[in-house]
């Protein structure tokens, strides 16, 4: 195991320009995370408000299953990239359900299989 030494003491290390992109970079994969955690929080929302309704057919809970699935897929993604690596406290403070994270996933792929 080796130990590296804190970011923020390789800032130091290099030139104004590099600093001023690599900060440039963060903001936009933190910018990016918001606006996924935003399009997962609605795909919940119709996904909750789908099972309350009596109206909504089974194949349309399950396309918007799918869409969370997805959606939760794309967050876990931009999660890695930013770094943070332990998602179950997050899946829990969003109320993600275990079916939705079971799905998690590209929803083509669970549309594809719905079909045959």
């Amino acid at each position: 195991m080796s130990v590296r030494p804190p970011q923020q003491a390789r800032n130091l290390d290099k030139d104004p320009l590099s600093a001023a992109l690599e900060q440039e970079v963060l903001n936009e994969k933190a910018s990016t995370l918001s606006r996924l955690t935003k399009k997962l929080e609605e795909a919940l929302s119709r996904l909750q408000e789908a099972g309350v309704d009596e109206t909504v057919s089974e194949e349309a809970r399950l396309d918007l299953a799918a869409e969370a699935g997805e959606a939760l897929w794309h967050v876990t993604i931009q999660r890695e990239l930013c770094g943070l690596r332990e998602h179950r406290a997050f899946y829990d403070f969003l109320g993600v359900p275990l079916a939705i994270r079971l799905r998690m996933g590209p929803a083509a792929v669970l549309r594809q299989q719905k079909q045959r």
